[in-house]
């Protein structure tokens, strides 16, 4: 609860400053840039199905809801953008999520384990809720997504930490995954999230390799701001959070969260008198464990 209460004052400071700058920005007759923020899901419970559905209503009140795989941002003047994820294809999104979207126009990206469709996750978690006991969605259901609204993208074949794998392994989680999702839809598969948020240099030149057109990160900073971005960030999001937490998220005041890890990294290092690499938050280069 604390650390949830720093973020939300951390982007409480970040969301008034950006209202400066917009004023001042006025007063000087510069033209806004449009700004997108990309909100990635797991899971939504029969329970949240109504916290979801007024999530869904304050993103259409206050963002226009776009694909996330698009090229590139329009130049509207400062015109605001959100596309919305889900990692781990469970049924409960199908069930719960989807007919929210829907209703709204809203389309989505789900990213899926190859392997698990239709069973339990068993892959290692590391706090938060336990997703052994979900269920993934099957193939069939997987087939028969409508794919006007619902792009399809990979997840990995076993949910691993990829930076702890040696290259074949990599290749097959990678490669694999995809082929198979390609079978089985019969149509490309071009968009990507790492498991556990989890990437390194190496593993995004596999990305490549194999053939990926876009990758999602964990890291909460703003989407899009270079056309045909291949690194793309997000800022997870639940259900249950508070809505002046969502309204925040929404606005991409969350982005200061990468460089304060940064800069605790360096902090504690110093204490220790220990030395850290030097790093940068380009998504395309930052290390996350």
């Amino acid at each position: 609860m604390l650390k949830r209460l720093i973020n939300l004052f951390g982007s409480l400071a970040v969301a008034a400053a950006d209202r400066i700058g917009r004023l001042i920005g006025r007063l000087l007759n510069r033209v806004p840039r449009p700004t997108c923020v990309v909100l990635a899901y797991h899971a939504v419970q029969d329970s949240q199905r109504q916290q979801f559905a007024s999530q869904m209503d304050e993103l259409v009140r206050r963002a226009i809801p776009v694909r996330a795989d698009i090229a590139s941002l329009s130049d509207q003047k400062g015109a605001r953008y959100a596309a919305v994820t889900f990692d781990d294809g469970l049924h409960n999104v199908v069930l719960n999520a989807l007919p929210e979207l829907e209703k709204r126009h809203i389309p989505s990206v789900l990213f899926i384990v190859t392997e698990v469709l239709g069973g339990h996750p068993e892959w290692e978690y590391f706090g938060g809720d336990d997703p052994s006991k979900e269920l993934a969605m099957s193939a069939q259901t997987l087939k028969k997504l409508p794919s006007d609204l619902v792009v399809i993208g990979s997840h990995s074949m076993t949910h691993p930490v990829l930076p702890s794998l040696h290259r074949q392994q990599m290749l097959d989680e990678l490669a694999g995954s995809r082929a198979k999702l390609e079978k089985l839809l019969n149509r490309e598969v071009k968009l990507f999230s790492f498991p556990y948020g989890a990437f390194d240099e190496r593993v995004i030149a596999v990305c490549k390799e194999v053939g990926y057109e876009r990758v999602f990160t964990a890291l909460p900073v703003t989407a899009f701001s270079q056309a045909h971005e291949f690194v793309t960030g997000r800022v997870g999001v639940n259900p249950t959070d508070w809505p002046i937490e969502f309204r925040l998220k929404l606005a991409g005041a969350y982005r200061w969260l990468p460089y304060a890890y940064l800069v605790k990294r360096r902090i504690l290092s110093a204490l220790r008198g220990q030395r850290i690499p030097q790093v940068t938050l380009k998504p395309e280069q930052k290390r996350v464990a």
